[in-house]
């Protein structure tokens, strides 16, 4: 057994017997694992919000080899998001962002790339009036973090570059033209604003990029075949997809 320090980020939370809390917490120094918070919901000392997704803690933790829980002796909480209960379609992104990261990351592998990008997004989710945008923006990033975003120019089956319409394969997430996609008959619902969003969103940070280009409906749009590609590349269930999804937010 051994002490450790390392800062982390709530993905989920769950109670855990009589007075328990458990956290699985994504980690700048060693990626995602999961915590229990003796006593947290009977202690007066120990604040609930340090449970809550989202928010960004300083653990101290005995840490032991072959475990699949860690208890925390210590925490300090650095930043938290409660202001994002005021607004449902905040939170429901904010829980989408998280879930991505529980999703695609594997158990003790740290990305800390990826946690600043989390942690990023999250500071920028309190201001921006463009949730579903920015969600979005946070996906593309995590999939080329993992290396599946590649050449987006063209249709991959017949190389047009000219594409005011077209699909983006569940498969591999290669873009398919109009015509292409109807020949698989896939359905060719985003848009070439959707396609510049994507190609931008490589070079360009979120706050230089042109978001009034592209509506809320054509990023709900991509945000579907994002959620499509992700559940079959890793094989998971997106439990947040039907919220993030709705148009009615």
């Amino acid at each position: 057994m051994e002490i450790r320090k390392s800062q982390g980020i709530v993905l989920s939370s769950r109670p855990t017997g009589e007075a328990d809390r458990s956290i699985r917490a994504f980690t700048r120094e060693h990626g995602k694992k999961s915590f229990i918070f003796k006593g947290l919901r009977k202690s007066k000392k120990r604040p609930m919000a340090a449970s809550e997704p989202g928010t960004v803690l300083e653990l101290v933790y005995y840490f032991h080899e072959g475990k699949d829980f860690h208890i925390v002796n210590e925490c300090a909480i650095k930043k938290q998001y409660t202001d994002l209960r005021g607004s449902l379609d905040k939170m429901m992104f904010m829980f989408f962002m998280l879930e991505l990261v529980d999703k695609t990351t594997a158990p003790a592998n740290p990305v800390p790339r990826l946690f600043d990008m989390l942690a990023a997004a999250l500071e920028v989710l309190r201001d921006t009036d463009k949730p579903a945008h920015l969600a979005a923006f946070f996906a593309l990033h995590v999939l080329r973090t993992e290396g599946v975003i590649t050449d987006v120019r063209a249709c991959k089956q017949c190389g047009r570059t000219d594409m005011p319409k077209f699909a983006l394969d569940f498969q591999d997430f290669l873009p398919l033209c109009e015509t292409c996609a109807r020949r698989f008959s896939m359905n060719p619902s985003l848009t070439g604003s959707v396609l510049n969003f994507i190609k931008y969103s490589a070079v360009s940070k979120f706050s230089a990029m042109h978001l009034d280009s592209v509506s809320r409906e054509d990023m709900l749009d991509m945000l579907f075949s994002i959620c499509m590609f992700v559940e079959r590349y890793f094989n998971v269930d997106l439990k947040t997809k039907s919220m993030v999804l709705s148009k009615n937010l």
